[in-house]
């Protein structure tokens, strides 16, 4: 059999609130932990499926509600899918992978300062006004499909969560023209 050609993942590349780039290295150091993890090329896709992991934990809630239409059994699925995802991060890279004991995290820019210095104003307008249409959007949907009970909160709940993001995202355009006014 021909193996697959892989491209490879430049440990760079990953982002997250618990990824650190030094300068000859990418660490993953959890919130609550005092060891960093390197993350080199031969163990970053290990940790990329881990953190896709959760993402498909939703994912199996999402169906497993549209399926059963019942919150319990969606929640004990998807918790079952995520117990299972980080033991087999823990067996698979945290035991396998090069740690740094107490690590220190070295500084890093809030996530306003960090959007304010990369995003240009057009960006930052665009999502200021997409976030509240979104959520229009997401409201009318609703109504329109007359939703009640779980699927009805789980609506209002992004809408806000929307709404909220294109109010950060006015802070950060102050940010942007009191620190970045040539841009």
């Amino acid at each position: 059999m021909a193996k697959k050609n892989r491209t490879t993942i430049d440990p760079k590349d990953l982002n997250g609130i618990s990824i650190y780039h030094e300068e000859k290295r990418t660490v993953y150091s959890p919130f609550f932990s005092k060891k960093g993890y390197i993350l080199t090329s031969d163990n970053v896709r290990q940790y990329q499926s881990y953190i896709q992991g959760y993402l498909v934990a939703l994912v199996v809630f999402v169906l497993a509600y549209l399926i059963y239409k019942n919150l319990t059994v969606s929640l004990i699925l998807a918790l079952l899918f995520m117990i299972s995802t980080a033991v087999t991060f823990y067996f698979n890279f945290i035991k396998k992978a090069n740690f740094i004991d107490n690590y220190n995290k070295p500084h890093r820019d809030s996530f306003a300062v960090r959007q304010a210095s990369y995003l240009s104003t057009k960006q930052i307008w665009t999502i200021i006004i997409c976030c509240p249409l979104l959520a229009l959007a997401i409201m009318l949907n609703s109504y329109l499909n007359h939703y009640t009970g779980f699927m009805f909160y789980m609506m209002v709940i992004i809408s806000i969560v929307s709404v909220l993001y294109g109010l950060l995202h006015i802070y950060i355009l102050k940010l942007k023209k009191d620190n970045y006014p040539d841009e």
